[in-house]
């Protein structure tokens, strides 16, 4: 009887911490509570959008936008809003026309509750909508965080920044350092006439380069494209400058066909692409004698953000698609320039184009998020224009480049405090000749915190897990074997120069819990790869075990990489997923899917001294591996067990109630028994309820209705009432079942993420 009292006891310890769990929820607290938003009058945040009919299937650009700003919005408000304010969006479409982007920042303008505003993007438009009502922008000092990426539209306009990277203080540094430590010795560049972008890049390449352009074109319009009937002269002139990199700024639509003139021509030289290298078909690209080179801020060839992926993970795919359908009225369905596409891709939240939505939809809910923080040491009383000032303030101070960064949902924020552009250095991506797929070129750029570019470089490594064991839940641990090789290219590269950045720390010693073992030096070999370093490494590392679903869930066990030492950053670039090793030994797991992800992150310090804080971004990479956990000797152990005891409990109510005392028995024996069951298996350090946890719940409630309604039929009320006997002896029959059926649905959509 002392045994079965313990029990008891903890079985309501731990089960009572479950259900508090279950039914509560965790509540972060800010400056601004939201009791207080709801009392005060709600300001509103314009957000500029441009829907496009234009293009052969619908982007998903401005799905994703309304979907992440409506989320931010809900997150915000239920942190206590804008100061104490609720925060309102409102969304205006100018649908790609010059006059209603006028209308639409007008209208935002005149909203006497508009606290701030986000969006606005083409730069002719930009530079249309600036023109027309520049005063009112600035005499409102509305916040207003555009995405326009030519600064001399707004350099006059202290109230206006940009979500983008600067054309003058980000891409034309980079192009200008690029060219020159790759030793190009005579660029050109091919533009469009009379679009602003391509202008201000051409006269920007001009000036950081000296003017020594060997050749610069700006070939008319047709039918809102480069007007590819002015190609030949173009490239004529090309034959005599004989360019060796040239800048192609004409657009996406039209970079296919310029590349194969060149190359029937007999030109090769690089290619520096304004857009993606995929724009370029495949069959063009593959034979083509020259090297192709894009700037990219994101989307980087092989590697995934990391913030989005962990975003995405146990989540529904079709919830983060956001590519729409044909659009059957764009010009390319009729001249032949449209292509269908190809079969799943739409359906592929992964796909380059669903990222890039996604990442644009994103990075307009960082935006909303950056005015509340900046809103939070606002005084409580501050009226709106004090309000717009303060934020104002704190965009150019707390979250100036290399003082401060508002960490948003994918990506970090800070702004140049010359240019109020964000910071965002690009990555040099290429293609070689034969390549057939791009990848990080060698030579990569960083800034410091004295606006000087650093050259930095490209670790082209992988990591190839053998094994996994000795997994932990409840210390977040797991235990991995694994190769890990990269090439020596000249610059001393050597494991000596990462660090694992989730491996166990030793207290002890306080050294990573790492064992690592030469197996190639990178010299010439009969055995291994010229050029290669190649290691053989066991350790423990930490992860973050999600056990809402356990034992049905699905972890993610990442080697994280990043540089040792502050003055040798570096960026990784592991092969194609295709040519990766996927097969892993893990007991008691199988592996599902593997990628490797990258994110930004940084060290903040502050001076004692002078008590001015800064920050030192650096890149880690992440190989990780998607696992499922087994779950056979759950079932055996477990499942199969319980729905004996259950089985017994449920015959019972079948026994004649003259045999009461037996009834009773048997059914809080198998409510001790299922209680036994759950105190035997290994306790699982979990924040919440796990399904586990959850199906013992409904088992001890599914008993327990059982003894209670035992116990009402032989109560002297129920039996002189024959119908209520009855009704009673109906629910015992029919209710139990019913609960173990929906116990039993619950349990398989949870397993499969869908509870």
């Amino acid at each position: 009887m002392f045994g079965l009292t313990g029990l008891w006891q903890r079985a309501l310890a731990r089960t009572a911490a479950a259900a508090v769990c279950l039914i509560s929820g965790s509540h972060t607290s800010s400056a601004f509570e939201p009791a207080e938003a709801a009392t005060k009058p709600p300001l509103t945040v314009n957000v500029f959008v441009s829907t496009r009919n234009d293009t052969c299937y619908d982007r998903g650009d401005v799905a994703a936008i309304r979907r992440f700003t409506a989320e931010a919005r809900e997150r915000i408000n239920a942190q206590g809003g804008i100061a104490g304010h609720k925060l309102d969006l409102r969304i205006l479409d100018d649908f790609r026309d010059q006059n209603r982007a006028i209308a639409n920042l007008r209208e935002a303008l005149a909203d006497p509750d508009s606290v701030a505003m986000v969006g606005l993007s083409s730069s002719d438009r930009s530079k249309a909508v600036f023109d027309a009502a520049g005063r009112e922008i600035k005499q409102k000092n509305i916040p207003f965080l555009s995405a326009i990426s030519v600064t001399s539209i707004f350099s006059g306009y202290p109230n206006v920044f940009s979500m983008r990277a600067s054309q003058d203080d980000e891409r034309l540094p980079v192009l200008a350092q690029f060219v020159r430590q790759s030793g190009f010795q005579r660029p050109a560049f091919i533009g469009i006439r009379d679009t602003l972008f391509s202008t201000t890049l051409a006269d920007g390449l001009n000036r950081v380069m000296g003017g020594y352009l060997v050749a610069d074109h700006r070939v008319p319009v047709k039918d809102n494209k480069a007007d590819t009937a002015a190609f030949p002269a173009v490239i004529e002139d090309l034959k005599t400058k004989n360019p060796d990199i040239v800048f192609l700024t004409i657009g996406p639509d039209r970079n296919g066909e310029f590349v194969k003139q060149l190359k029937e021509a007999g030109l090769a030289p690089a290619i520096m692409v304004t857009g993606r290298i995929g724009s370029i078909p495949s069959d063009v690209a593959m034979d083509y004698a020259g090297t192709f080179y894009e700037l990219v801020w994101d989307r980087l060839p092989d590697l995934y953000n990391a913030r989005t992926m962990r975003s995405l993970a146990g989540q529904s795919a079709d919830d983060w698609i956001f590519l729409g359908g044909k659009i059957a009225s764009a010009p390319g369905w009729s001249n032949g320039e449209c292509k269908e596409r190809a079969a799943g891709i739409a359906n592929d939240p992964l796909s380059d184009d669903n990222l890039r939505a996604i990442g644009i939809g994103t990075q307009y809910a960082d935006m909303l998020g950056l005015i509340a923080a900046a809103s939070r040491t606002a005084r409580r009383d501050a009226g709106i224009k004090d309000l717009r000032a303060h934020i104002n303030d704190q965009l150019k101070k707390a979250y100036a480049s290399g003082r401060g960064a508002f960490q948003g949902q994918f990506e970090n924020w800070s702004f140049d405090p010359a240019s109020r552009h964000a910071t965002r250095t690009p990555f040099l991506v290429q293609q070689a000749p034969g390549m057939g797929r791009p990848q990080l070129g060698p030579l990569q750029f960083a800034r410091l915190k004295n606006e000087n570019l650093r050259a930095i470089g490209t670790q082209y490594l992988d990591i190839d897990l053998i094994r996994v064991f000795s997994v932990d839940d409840n210390e977040k641990t797991f235990f991995a074997e694994f190769y890990i090789s990269m090439r020596d290219d000249g610059r001393e590269n050597s494991i000596e120069l990462l660090e694992f950045a989730n491996a166990v720390i030793n207290p002890q010693t306080n050294d990573r819990q790492v064992t690592v073992r030469t197996l190639a030096n990178g010299e010439r070999s009969d055995a291994y790869p010229d050029a290669m370093k190649i290691y053989h490494v066991t350790g423990r590392f930490l992860f973050q075990p999600q056990l809402e679903t356990y034992p049905f869930d699905t972890q993610r066990f990442a080697i994280n990489i990043r540089p040792k030492r502050g003055d040798k950053p570096f960026i990784i670039q592991p092969p194609p997923i295709d040519l990766r090793d996927t097969a892993v030994d893990a007991v008691g797991w199988t592996p599902r899917d593997q990628y490797v992800g990258y994110d930004e992150d940084f060290v903040t310090t502050v001076d004692a001294k002078t008590h001015q804080p800064s920050i030192v971004p650096f890149y880690r990479g992440s190989f990780v591996w998607i696992m499922e956990r087994e779950t056979t000797d759950y079932f055996l152990r477990v499942v199969v067990p319980l729905l004996f005891i259950l089985a017994v409990a449920y015959v019972s109510i079948f026994i004649p109630l003259s045999h009461f005392e037996a009834i009773v028995t048997i059914q809080v024996t198998a409510l001790l028994s299922a209680v036994a069951l759950y105190l035997a298996l290994p306790a699982i350090d979990s924040d919440g309820t796990t399904l586990s946890d959850r199906i013992f719940l409904s088992a001890y409630l599914a008993v327990t209705v059982m003894i209670a309604i035992s116990v009402l039929r032989i109560n002297s009320y129920v039996t002189e009432r024959p119908r209520l006997q009855t009704a009673l002896s109906a629910t015992h029959v029919i209710l139990i079942p019913i609960l173990a059926i929906a116990m039993a649905i619950y349990v398989q959509r949870a397993s499969l993420g869908l509870g």
